[in-house]
């Protein structure tokens, strides 16, 4: 059954404001991931799609990789100035959160307080541990001069690597699973992450009318 032409026209509406304004959709996506927010689509995968769409343009996997470092490195201040600010009872009670021991927090944090720049700088380049290094760098007291210039250049290094995986392995992919849905995957993940808030604001508008 076809859908209504208003819903057609308005489905293309919201597809050409994303293409419009891809790359703040991309840097949003990628800050609040990075600020801690857990999000319903893997970021990583997010980033090999625009890798994908951009494999024939270098100036473009260029500008894709840029904005994710610069939104990694946005994204990292909210966790480092909370434990910079709180220190490491605020440290331990989020990494308890994400299933981390405190113990591991004090080690990881003692670490980087001798390293500074080249741990966080190496920790950046770890999947599982790139968020709890914006902990403990905060834990740390690294100053800020350290931090962003090596989750920068850090962000610069694993965007690039899943930029490359999307560019090269995502034509086989296209081979394998049509264009029409690579096109559909691409488009659906924002629209997943836009769908995830807008579901977490209505349920707590829902709570706070229950409570009051």
């Amino acid at each position: 059954m076809p859908l209504p032409g208003f819903v057609r026209e308005a489905v293309r509406a919201l597809l050409a404001l994303m293409l419009l304004h891809q790359y703040v959709v991309l840097f949003f996506v990628v800050a609040i991931e990075e600020a801690g927010v857990p999000l319903p689509a893997p970021t990583d995968v997010v980033i090999a799609f625009y890798g994908f769409r951009a494999r024939h343009d270098l100036a473009e996997l260029a500008l894709v990789v840029f904005v994710c470092a610069l939104a990694s490195t946005a994204g990292t201040l909210v966790p480092y100035a909370i434990t910079l600010r709180f220190g490491a009872d605020v440290a331990h009670r989020v990494g308890r959160a994400i299933d981390i021991d405190p113990r591991q927090i004090d080690r990881w944090a003692a670490r980087i307080k001798r390293h500074g720049f080249v741990a966080i700088f190496v920790g950046r380049l770890i999947p599982g541990a790139r968020v709890v290094m914006s902990i403990v760098a905060g834990t740390a007291g690294v100053p800020l001069h350290q931090f962003s210039p090596a989750v920068f250049l850090g962000a610069l290094v694993y965007w690039s690597l899943w930029v490359a995986i999307g560019a090269i392995f995502g034509p086989t992919a296209e081979r394998l699973i049509g264009p029409v849905y690579i096109r559909y995957v691409f488009i659906g993940l924002p629209l997943l992450v836009i769908a995830f808030f807008v579901f977490r604001f209505i349920s707590a508008r829902r709570r706070h009318a229950r409570l009051g």
